[in-house]
């Protein structure tokens, strides 16, 4: 049962520390954050020096660029793939996550063709370099594609992308049924929790350690297993209160709540 540590979790903590701060928890690797490692500094180069093959999971990640109508901004999304592509292949990252782009007044319909464009692009780029491609809808209000439902209906006949799904952004959606959702396509599991608040109003910071908020995760895992899903999953917040903790805690008490839930669903 694979774990990974996203490196959202503790996000001033640098790559190289937070691979080694995974190990010593007892994760399987991390998933890198892109916004570490964009620049080409030393901590780009540190990271392909420290990282062992296998551990990095994904760059997270690139959002398909849309303008204002929906339709695709290619040169943009070409622009971000370039820079992303690049310290996938430095890192050794097995996957670059995509995300649609949040455009309040912007519907599913008019954003589908888009995102759905800006995959098949992504898709062949990263395919050059062995690279796959992930999607996870965003459950954010402002967000056209932000449910599990909408999100396998994007990916109906697009072969070669795969599907993300995180529990804050199924929750903040409205914690809808996953009968419509294609688990057999799913290639990653981000855990975390939220607070008591309205779920449309849920941003990244609010997110909390799985066990500590009101997402009903332990009927999400045993609805994925149930359908045959096993893994791999990753520790996800975006909480600015962790950050300022020492990472080491922070990772090592992510991963004693993620072991709890998961044993208990298996």
């Amino acid at each position: 049962m694979a774990r990974y540590l996203n490196g959202a979790t503790i996000m001033t903590t640098p790559t190289p520390r937070s691979l080694a701060v995974a190990r010593e928890a007892g994760f399987d690797g991390i998933e890198a954050r892109a916004e570490r490692l964009l620049d080409g500094s030393e901590e780009l180069r540190a990271t392909a020096s420290a990282v062992r093959p296998g551990e990095v999971w994904s760059l997270n990640g690139i959002r398909v660029s849309l303008e204002a109508d929906g339709s695709l901004d290619r040169e943009l999304l070409e622009t971000d793939l370039d820079a992303r592509l690049g310290v996938c292949r430095a890192i050794g990252a097995a996957h670059l996550l995509a995300v649609p782009p949040r455009i309040a007044g912007l519907s599913e319909q008019a954003a589908r063709r888009g995102v759905r464009d800006g995959l098949e692009v992504a898709r062949e780029r990263a395919a050059a370099i062995g690279v796959g491609i992930a999607f996870e809808f965003l459950g954010f209000a402002d967000c056209p594609i932000r449910t599990p439902e909408a999100a396998g209906q994007l990916l109906e006949g697009l072969e070669g992308v795969e599907l993300v799904l995180d529990s804050c952004h199924w929750h903040a959606s409205g914690a809808e049924s996953l009968d419509a959702f294609p688990v057999e396509r799913l290639a990653m599991v981000h855990i975390n929790d939220a607070p008591q608040k309205p779920p449309p109003e849920i941003e990244d910071g609010d997110r909390l350690m799985p066990g500590l908020g009101v997402i009903r995760l332990p009927w999400l895992i045993g609805a994925l297993q149930a359908r045959g899903f096993a893994g791999p999953w990753s520790l996800e917040t975006f909480n600015p209160g962790y950050w300022a903790e020492d990472p080491r805690l922070v990772a090592q008490r992510g991963a004693a709540a993620l072991d709890f839930l998961l044993a208990a669903k298996s």
